[in-house]
């Protein structure tokens, strides 16, 4: 600029002079709307790249939460909906998924050591979720048939509930229920929730692969034997 004429520097300095300058508003406004597309992108997908995933089928890895939201992700590993921790949960996809998120069962899980017919627990349970209330008997020392061995020799059951469950203060429990160790299992690492699912009483499992509509094929009674699934990250 040094080598330009002084008439064109002092044009140039009275059009600056002249020119409308940004709104305090409009500046705060843009200032909001960028923090608040970051936010939102940052919470609806997952930023980091890992590449194109295993062929034939395959897990995540869950993550846990140490505040009181989660996220539920797709098989693509992208957030499709948040969970909250201390709420009512019943459906079978949002139950595994705050289990492998919160490492515990939904609020609405009456924690019980009743083993004969859970006459008193459920009336308990009915008086304090009504038809939200699901039982949850807590630990068993031992592993389930047909189940990989858990790292600390403890399975956790939880109810899914199904047709006429808490319609009363009396029902049958069903056969719908989650089966889950929190102490891992040695395939996939200690402490690592791995989650499983059988609508038959224990005859048959399938395993949670830790997103949306994630479950895996059918093994127990049918003579298939449970086997480790890849891990995507």
């Amino acid at each position: 600029m040094r080598n330009l004429p002084l008439v064109f520097i002092l044009t140039l300095t009275v059009f600056s002079s002249c020119a409308p300058a940004a709104s305090s508003s409009e500046t705060s406004f843009s200032s909001s709307s960028t923090s608040e597309t970051t936010s939102t992108s940052e919470s609806t997908s997952n930023s980091e790249d890992h590449g194109e995933p295993p062929s034939g089928e395959y897990r995540l890895s869950p993550i846990a939460s140490e505040s009181d939201t989660g996220y539920v992700y797709d098989q693509d590993g992208d957030i499709v909906k948040e969970i909250f921790r201390e709420q009512f949960y019943t459906d079978l996809e949002d139950v595994a998924a705050y289990i492998a998120t919160f490492n515990d069962v939904p609020d609405n899980y009456f924690l019980t050591d009743e083993r004969n017919g859970y006459t008193q627990s459920k009336k308990e349970c009915y008086d304090l979720y009504e038809n939200t209330c699901r039982i949850y008997p807590g630990p068993y020392p031992g592993n389930y048939d047909y189940l990989p061995y858990s790292k600390d020799n403890t399975y956790h059951e939880a109810d899914i509930g199904g047709y006429g469950y808490a319609e009363s203060s009396s029902w049958n429990r069903g056969a719908l229920r989650v089966i889950f160790t929190l102490a891992g299992i040695d395939e996939y690492g200690a402490n690592i929730p791995v989650v499983f699912y059988t609508d038959d009483h224990y005859d048959h499992f399938i395993e949670y692969k830790n997103y949306q509509g994630g479950w895996g094929a059918p093994f127990g009674l049918n003579g298939v034997s449970w086997s480790s699934i890849i891990t995507w990250y």
